[in-house]
């Protein structure tokens, strides 16, 4: 065998002449039930800098990180580990109550991961990616004994992880983009979600803040969720319910409805508290301001067959300051005129009124919407609640405790009722904090046992004898490639918008010129160009795409990109992502550039492999990176013969085949 140094010269000099593989090298599934040749708390796979090391600032081999203000980094706040016993505590009364009804239907629970297995798992499910295989034997090699499991827990919440895989989360939920449509700038918008999860902000008081906000984007940017629907109010309120009550409503716009008890009379109540949002309503204010500038522009480009697009460039401007939300509280809502129903006639003014719950009290100069917010957000209210952890238990578990999330009923029934009002309770308990709740469900034994493999027939009730096998969403799978290809994932943060705020803002309250409004344009012009944004994207920019976590990305992406292929969705649907496996995904994997920058110099998957001095233990880097786990005894010989019958390119044809498997795809 080759010294060290010569093995590392020929790795680095022939890594990248590994063929594309036309056949599955290695025959792994998502459950083997061979042993990993090496235990879980072997010490040849020491991590002498703790969990990960140090982050290093270099990316790649190219890229550097930025702390200026343009870069800003989220400090996620941390949890109290003073409550560490509450936890445990709350979980454990999980475990019964599953326990008990596993017992009841005549179920086994499944058994208790290994700490390969859960390492994994828990990186993907909290941070959104693969840990790399300094952290996964970090954790491998702590002592059995202790809390090890829970501290890890409590580490990856207090993470950037955390906030990113949580955003992209939400942003398929609440149909995340960054210009809804042309005059909508949402970008404010989706920064302060991604506050309000590193601060973790209580659950009723984010909904709250969406559904009463008023103002522009950037004074006050929660009205980026009712500007997603700008001149819809009725879709938005169908959304709303859906979302944040896990009820439909939708049918009954038109009709009443064919499944469920609403009526359209119901439906309309309903909509009285929200019809009188202006999503243009700066207009008056901007309007005068910019009036006598807009016309003389418009004669300019009469004028002079060049300048003709003077008047689209400012149009750009002044729709950004007039967009803004704002409540005309005279402004009433009538029943169509095709209304057909008994109980009232087409064109009857309609008054305010919830579908179910105690009746919000209003009066002439109060908001309705600030009550409706009031009421939906209410801990008395029956579904608020009850929606967002069962949302939580399913994003842990894999399948709610109620299926569909978000097509509740009168007549749904939970799988455990008793496990539901627990978690409930306790959401109320935690002040509604997401990340408290989720800390209790993943400290659970419930959540921590191996996964059930089996598909679950339609209809069927599952009783979580552990969570379910789950493929990664595309971020999960972008974010994961990336951790296997630069030093720090988290190093790029998506620019503020500042730069664009100030370029397009317009601040006086007196008519301005017709000069001040094309300098607007222009400025616009030039931030778009070369703004933070697109300097910072060159440093991170490989092979035309942006080597970014898919928090970090623009939103929707183009249909062409690595993530939408693999199932994110256009945001133009709720929870419009999929995980359903296609042919160009695997195009998409050994053609795309992040897949081929994974085998260049300075990629944190060759470093670690060139950095080990024996065979063994580089084989046992590339399974560890890539499938959380060492290698079986199957598994190390097949490898030890690709490599040997192939030289340094055979390390590559192993990376290339691990990653085409299942057991990297799915979560176990």
């Amino acid at each position: 065998m080759a010294s060290h140094k010569a093995t590392s010269v020929l790795i680095r000099r022939l890594f990248l002449a590994a063929p594309i593989l036309v056949f599955i090298l290695l025959d792994l599934r998502a459950h083997s039930a061979e042993v990993p040749m090496m235990e879980m708390g072997s010490a040849e796979m020491q991590d002498t800098d703790g969990m990960g090391g140090a982050a290093s600032p270099e990316i790649g081999a190219n890229s550097t990180s930025s702390q200026s203000s343009a870069n800003r980094r989220l400090s996620p706040t941390q949890v109290d580990p003073d409550l560490a016993r509450e936890v445990a505590a709350s979980a454990a009364e999980i475990d019964r109550m599953v326990l008990e009804k596993l017992k009841a239907e005549k179920v086994r629970p499944n058994p208790k991961s290994n700490d390969m297995q859960f390492v994994r798992r828990i990186y993907l499910d909290i941070t959104g990616t693969i840990p790399t295989a300094q952290q996964a034997s970090a954790f491998l090699n702590k002592p059995r004994s202790g809390n090890k499991r829970a501290e890890l827990i409590d580490e990856l919440l207090n993470s950037t992880g955390y906030v990113s895989h949580s955003f992209n989360y939400w942003a398929d939920i609440l149909r995340l983009k960054d210009q809804p449509n042309g005059r909508v700038f949402s970008q404010p918008y989706n920064e302060w979600i991604k506050d309000t999860l590193a601060n973790d902000m209580p659950y009723d008081a984010f909904v709250h803040q969406l559904l009463a906000a008023e103002g522009r984007t950037w004074e006050n940017p929660a009205v980026g969720y009712v500007l997603r629907d700008a001149g819809m109010p009725l879709s938005n309120l169908d959304n709303t319910i859906r979302i944040f009550l896990g009820t439909r409503i939708g049918c009954a716009q038109c009709h009443d409805h064919p499944f469920d008890k609403w009526t359209q009379l119901e439906f309309y109540h309903l909509a009285a508290f929200v019809n009188a949002v202006d999503t243009n309503a700066a207009r008056r204010q901007v309007n005068p301001v910019v009036m006598n500038a807009v016309a003389e522009i418009q004669e300019i480009a009469k004028k002079d067959e060049k300048k003709r697009n003077l008047p689209g460039r400012i149009n750009g401007v002044i729709g950004f300051n007039r967009t803004a939300v704002a409540e005309n509280r005279n402004r009433p809502l009538r029943l169509p005129h095709d209304y057909q129903y008994d109980d009232a006639k087409p064109g009857d003014i309609i008054e305010p009124k919830v579908l179910f719950g105690q009746q919000p009290q209003l009066t002439k100069k109060g908001s309705k919407r600030s009550a409706f917010a009031e009421w939906l957000t209410s801990p008395d209210n029956p579904r608020f609640t009850l929606t967002i952890v069962n949302r939580l238990w399913k994003r842990a578990l894999g399948v709610g405790l109620i299926e569909p999330v978000d097509d509740l009923t009168d007549e749904t029934e939970a799988t455990n009722q008793p496990l539901l009002d627990h978690l409930i309770a306790e959401m109320k308990r935690l002040n509604y904090s997401q990340r408290e709740l989720l800390r209790i469900i993943y400290n659970t034994e419930t959540y921590q046992r191996q996964a059930t493999t089996r598909d679950l027939a339609a209809e069927e009730s599952y009783y979580f004898p552990g969570p379910i096998l789950r493929r990664m969403t595309a971020e999960q799978i972008w974010d994961s490639l990336l951790t296997l290809t630069m030093d720090d994932p988290n190093a790029y943060q998506r620019p503020r918008s500042d730069a664009l705020i100030a370029a397009v803002k317009i601040e006086s309250d007196q008519p301005v010129s017709s000069e001040f409004l094309l300098n607007k344009a222009t400025q616009l012009d030039k931030v778009r160009r070369e703004g933070p944004e697109q300097k910072l994207n060159k440093k991170f920019t490989h092979q035309g795409s942006l080597m970014a976590r898919a928090s970090e990305l623009p939103l929707p992406l183009p249909p062409s990109h690595f993530l939408r292929q693999f199932g994110q969705s256009d945001r133009e649907l709720i929870q419009g992502g999929s995980t359903e496996g296609h042919v160009p995904q695997i195009l998409t994997m050994f053609n795309g550039p992040i897949s081929h920058k994974l085998l260049n110099e300075g990629t944190v998957i060759y470093d670690e492999v060139v950095a080990s001095p024996v065979l063994r233990d580089q084989i046992d880097v590339i399974f560890l990176s890539i499938v959380g786990r060492k290698p079986t005894r199957t598994d190390y010989k097949t490898a030890l013969t690709e490599i040997q019958m192939n030289g340094p390119a055979g390390y590559g044809n192993v990376i290339w085949a691990l990653l085409n498997t299942r057991e990297f795809l799915f979560i176990q």
